[in-house]
């Protein structure tokens, strides 16, 4: 989408700050799911478990749900 990963700031930081913004932007709306951990490694070319450290983020400031053997959704 266009994002690119750059500066000081860590990885996983940078990706949530980048699905947080998508995510308040309408880009992801209430209850569609997210891209999957490889999905948005792909885009973003860092491993899964840099995804999986960005995704914590937005689980613990709500802003996402996970629903175990469907995926991560965005918290209605």
């Amino acid at each position: 989408m266009g994002e690119t990963l750059e500066g000081p700031e860590p990885l996983y930081s940078q990706v949530a700050g980048i699905v947080r913004g998508r995510i308040k932007d309408g880009t992801y709306r209430p209850n569609q799911r997210v891209p999957s951990e490889s999905e948005l490694g792909d885009e973003f070319d860092v491993s899964r478990r840099t995804v999986r450290a960005a995704y914590a983020i937005l689980l613990e400031e709500g802003l996402i749900v996970t629903s175990p053997g469907r995926g991560t959704f965005v918290k209605a």
